[in-house]
């Protein structure tokens, strides 16, 4: 479940999100088309929510 009021998403919210899977989630980091991933803790690495959005709005313009 997406959280509105969190300022990060968890890898598998954003592959709900967009509807790709977290390997390509992860292919597309590896090539430098996506924004990385931010270590919150040892065992916790969460996207930041407006890079997604902002990530988004660029795909649209393409």
């Amino acid at each position: 479940m997406i959280s509105e009021n969190r300022p990060f998403l968890n890898i598998k919210e954003v592959s709900e999100l967009l509807g790709i899977s977290i390997s390509t989630i992860n292919r597309l980091i590896k090539r430098g088309d996506f924004p990385s991933k931010i270590k919150l803790s040892p065992g916790r690495k969460v996207f930041m929510k407006y890079q997604i959005d902002q990530w988004i709005k660029s795909k649209r313009s393409e």
